[in-house]
């Protein structure tokens, strides 16, 4: 071996041993899922970033030249023009969409647990049938039922009223999958020994099933809350009267084509309105990915 090639062979080996450990495991595919993660991000996270800087900076800068926040003092006081002008209020507003939030979510839960208990832990006949039809239901959008459900509320006189807006919500495929799934996984064990301690077929599900699938029922309650805070189509639908409606209405309302107003103030309406469901959803990500991990929905 030369002396040329002896040096050359030190240096490579030099170098492996100067090398951080983490650059060893560096792959091209590695580099690849970074570059997308990072560009997903972007992607994700940018319109909101926008929306906030519009929001903090001084009146009369266009909405175009807003990277950056520049005065948190104009943005509080955009919130507070946005809270004294919007008609009807927004905090009121927002206190109906939290009252038909707590409603239709409490419906759900029980409604669709109490079915995914049945799908989940009984085998009955049609059992496959029914549930593979329930979740048809998922293919079809919302405009296909709407009209009939619109004459179901009409002859059923709840128009401007919290049943009308959330009991034809309850009925969910996607939180009957969600809880069929986690229910799948629990020890049969349990439902035989809270029989022979007398417990009822309810019983069961009320005291002991239902209580278990606690990382599933927060995960529906958090899509659910999220889903129907900006839920705009139904009750535009169901509520004519301006004193029933909802948050996502009163802010198209305030800050659509048709408003009249700035840009920034729109923004500023659209940034106010979406503040609860991202921080909702900030504080209880990790359970929602907790909850699909733990019925059967891993990536």
């Amino acid at each position: 071996m030369s002396s040329t090639q002896t040096s050359t062979l030190i240096g490579k080996k030099t170098a492996e041993k100067t090398a951080p450990a983490f650059l060893k495991h560096i792959t091209v595919w590695t580099i690849l899922r970074w570059v997308v993660a990072i560009f997903w991000l972007v992607v994700a996270v940018f319109p909101l970033w926008w929306v906030f800087c519009v929001t903090f900076s001084p009146t009369g800068v266009p909405v175009t030249q807003q990277w950056f926040p520049s005065s948190f003092i104009d943005g509080f006081q955009k919130i507070q023009t946005v809270i004294d002008q919007a008609r009807p209020s927004i905090p009121h507003a927002a206190l109906v969409s939290l009252v038909y939030i707590l409603v239709q979510t409490a419906g759900m839960v029980i409604i669709c647990s109490m079915a995914a208990y049945e799908f989940a832990l009984f085998e009955f006949k049609g059992k496959n049938f029914l549930f593979t039809l329930a979740l048809s239901s998922l293919m079809f959008p919302v405009v296909v039922t709407l009209i009939p459900l619109f004459r179901v509320i009409v002859s059923l006189h709840w128009l401007n009223s919290f049943q009308g807006l959330a009991i034809p919500g309850m009925a969910s495929a996607l939180a009957l999958f969600i809880f069929r799934q986690f229910m799948e996984s629990l020890p049969k064990e349990l439902m035989d020994a809270a029989r022979v301690d007398g417990a009822s077929h309810f019983g069961v599900y009320w005291s002991i099933i239902l209580p278990l699938s606690w990382n599933a029922t927060l995960t529906v309650i958090v899509l659910t809350a999220v889903g129907v805070w900006g839920n705009y189509l139904w009750p535009l639908v169901t509520m004519p009267s301006p004193d029933m409606w909802t948050i996502s209405i009163v802010a198209a309302g305030v800050a659509g084509q048709q408003a009249w107003k700035t840009a920034d103030f729109s923004i500023a309406v659209y940034f106010l309105s979406a503040i609860p469901p991202i921080v909702i959803y900030i504080f209880l990500q990790r359970y929602i990915t907790k909850g699909f991990s733990m019925s059967g929905l891993k990536g």
